[in-house]
């Protein structure tokens, strides 16, 4: 019989305490797991999600909360600004693009943003380029002549279930305007996944108070200028304005990383503990049952068994205890992660993509069997030691 069929038989032979010990491992591994597949999805989906311009102007408050509401849909809308601060940008030599949102309520908790074509046109310097995967994009509709039309996010179309020429509207005080759906984007792992679009025409007229306004309303302009070196310029005049501000993404968003840092470091201190509770707990129970086969270890010495094999058999129980639990660890991580995927694009609009294949997979199993030996050696030392003479004395 092979060392490791030996083992195996050992822990059948106790099989709740192999099972307790096993399933305390899988749940430090899938708490591990779990929180490094969260961590990595929601900075994989502000990374996937940075913009391609390198202005957003909006009105004065908080540079975050403009950032965070126009690229990646989620906080509170900032107050509005005056459509004719988008109609500037347009004309201003130094901008090569200015595309307009108005950000407004929900669909059945997916965000409404109104927009043009512009916001959909390929240009040059994008790094990613929204496509469709039916239909057709919006049209750029006059001020007093809304079709109504919806494009959807990919997440939208799947989880509602609407699909072309469907209908759609929000309360009963929105019946008078229905939606119509005309295109279905492709998936972009980004906030546009999440995003119901609209024409600022079909906004403008849903929206009583925007509708009596004599000056449309945005809630931001996303900007591009022609040149790097216009972009302090332009920063530093919309900021001086005593209505609007300009906010660098990238400085923004390097807050939200270093933020997410911290949470990290936190974090990781947290799974250390655990860890290490695992650890004591593995080697508690090895030990315990060291203690309780010394009888038995002495028998198979007085058979023949070799010091190195009683030892090495040890070893192997505990790293045998150890790569059960992590495998099932992994497999529970991603179970978490999934679920804990879902929670945060239900309420915080993210979308994230927890189930990714790393090499810290590997290298968690790994460290998870190393620590199962070392948790085993003071065990196995102990069997090593057993004197055969001390302990087959008649028990009676």
């Amino acid at each position: 019989m092979t060392l490791v069929a030996v083992a195996w038989k050992y822990l059948l032979g106790r099989v709740m305490t192999t099972a307790l010990t096993g399933l305390a491992v899988a749940l430090g591994v899938a708490l591990l797991m779990a929180t490094f597949l969260l961590t990595r999805g929601i900075r994989d989906s502000f990374t996937a999600g940075t913009t391609d311009y390198n202005l957003i102007v909006g009105a004065k408050g908080s540079s975050t909360q403009l950032v965070m509401n126009a690229i990646f849909r989620i906080d509170v809308p900032p107050p509005n600004i005056p459509y004719t601060v988008f109609e500037r940008l347009t004309v201003d030599t130094r901008v090569e693009a200015a595309v307009p949102l108005l950000l407004g309520d929900a669909y059945a908790g997916f965000r409404y943003v109104a927009t043009t074509p512009l916001y959909f046109q390929s240009f040059p310097w994008k790094r990613q380029v929204l496509t469709l995967a039916d239909g057709q994009f919006l049209h750029d509709d006059p001020p007093d002549q809304p079709r109504f039309e919806a494009l959807l996010g990919w997440a939208v179309a799947k989880q509602i279930g609407l699909r072309l020429g469907d209908r759609f509207y929000e309360g009963e005080e929105m019946a008078a305007f229905p939606l119509t759906v005309v295109g279905i984007l492709r998936p972009t792992s980004g906030a546009d996944d999440r995003t119901i679009f609209m024409s600022l025409a079909s906004f403008w007229e849903m929206n009583e108070l925007s509708r009596e306004m004599a000056v449309k309303p945005l809630t931001a302009v996303l900007v591009r200028p022609k040149r790097l070196s216009d972009i302090p310029i332009l920063h530093r005049e919309y900021n001086v304005l005593p209505d609007t501000q300009a906010v660098l993404p990238s400085a923004v968003l390097l807050t939200v990383f270093k933020l997410l840092g911290i949470a990290e470091e936190v974090l990781h201190i947290v799974l250390g503990i655990v860890a290490l509770v695992v650890f004591l707990y593995l080697f508690v129970s090895m030990y315990h049952a060291a203690l309780e086969r010394k009888r038995e270890i002495a028998t198979m010495r007085a058979l023949g068994a070799r010091r190195t094999t009683i030892f090495s058999i040890i070893v192997l129980e505990s790293c045998g205890i150890t790569l059960a639990g992590g495998m099932v660890g992994l497999l529970g991580g991603y179970g978490v992660a999934w679920l804990g995927a879902r929670v945060i694009a239900a309420r915080g609009g993210i979308a994230l993509n927890p189930m990714m294949v790393t090499p810290m997979h590997l290298a968690v199993l790994a460290g998870v069997v190393l620590l199962g030996a070392l948790a085993g050696l003071l065990p196995a030392l102990l069997a090593y030691r057993t004197e055969v003479a001390d302990n087959l004395t008649p028990l009676s």
